[in-house]
C-alpha cells in the first residue's frame, strides 16, 4: 500500500512538471516572442507630395532613406511619422523610430510598422520649387519678342505639384508632363497641342521647338531663363504677378 501511494505521488509530480512547462510554452515567454522589433533609421522628405492611391486617390509624402540624399529617387509613403509636421516647400532629413508591430495588433488597412520621428536632422528650402508659377515669354533666342496682340503672347504654367505644364505657344494650348526638375535641370515630356490654325505660325513653331530642347534653367529675380544642352538661353519669362 505504501509503495502504491509513492507511485501515484511521483505520477502527480509528474504531472504538474509537465502542465507547467506547457504553460510557460504559452504564457510569458509567448509574450515577449511578440513584443515590438524596433530600429532607428534616416529618412529624406521630398518638398513636394505626390499622387499616389491609398483606399481612394490622396497625396503621399515622398521619401528617401539613408544618410545621403540621392538624386530624384523618391518613393511613395503611404504611411504616417507621429510627431512630424510637414510643410510643403521645404525638404527635410529625419531621424525616425520604425517598430514592427506583432501580427495581433497590426491594424488591416494600414503598415504593419510605426513610425515615429525622433528628431528633424535638417530643414532646408526648396529652390526649385520657385518654378511653380505661371510664366509670360520675354524673349527668343536673346531676342526680345515683340507683339502687336499681347493675346498671342506664350505662356507657361509649371506645376510641380502634379509634374505637368501647361499653356499657349500663341496660338494653340499646349500641355505635358514635367520628365525631371532639380535645382538647375529640367526636362518637359513630349508635347501635346491643340490644332488651330493661325494666320502667323512662326513664333508658335519656334516656340514649341525651343521647348522641346531645353535641359536646364536658371532663375534670377523674377526672371525664368530655360537653356538648352549647351547652357545657351532659348526662352526667357517673365513670372507674372
Amino acid at each position: 500500500m505504501k509503495g502504491e501511494n509513492m507511485l501515484r505521488s511521483s505520477i502527480a509530480i509528474a504531472l504538474g512538471a509537465s502542465l507547467l512547462a506547457g504553460c510557460s510554452a504559452f504564457g510569458p515567454s509567448s509574450t515577449n516572442n511578440t513584443a515590438p522589433n524596433s530600429t532607428t533609421n534616416t529618412y529624406w522628405v521630398n518638398s513636394l507630395k505626390a499622387k499616389c492611391v491609398g483606399v481612394g486617390p490622396t497625396q503621399c509624402l515622398q521619401v528617401q532613406e539613408g544618410d545621403e540624399l540621392s538624386g530624384d529617387d523618391w518613393q511613395l509613403f503611404y504611411g504616417s511619422i507621429q510627431g512630424f509636421d510637414y510643410k510643403q516647400g521645404y525638404v527635410y532629413k529625419l531621424k525616425v523610430k520604425e517598430t514592427q508591430l506583432p501580427a495581433n495588433q497590426a491594424p488591416a488597412d494600414k503598415s504593419s510598422i510605426d513610425y515615429e520621428l525622433l528628431e528633424v536632422l535638417d530643414k532646408r528650402v526648396d529652390s526649385k520649387l520657385r518654378l511653380h508659377d505661371i510664366w509670360v515669354l520675354e524673349a527668343l533666342d536673346g531676342q526680345p519678342v515683340q507683339l502687336g496682340d499681347e493675346r498671342e503672347r506664350p505662356r507657361l504654367e509649371l506645376n510641380l505639384t502634379e509634374m505637368r505644364f501647361t499653356g499657349t505657344d500663341g496660338c494653340n494650348r499646349v500641355f505635358g508632363s514635367l520628365e525631371a526638375v532639380t535645382a538647375d535641370t529640367l526636362a518637359f515630356g513630349p508635347i501635346a497641342s491643340t490644332r488651330m490654325a493661325c494666320g502667323d505660325m512662326t513664333l508658335a513653331d519656334q516656340f514649341q521647338q525651343r521647348l522641346d530642347n531645353v535641359e536646364e534653367y536658371s532663375l534670377e529675380g523674377g526672371k525664368l531663363h530655360l537653356k538648352n544642352a549647351k547652357g545657351t538661353t532659348v526662352l526667357s519669362f517673365q513670372k507674372t504677378d
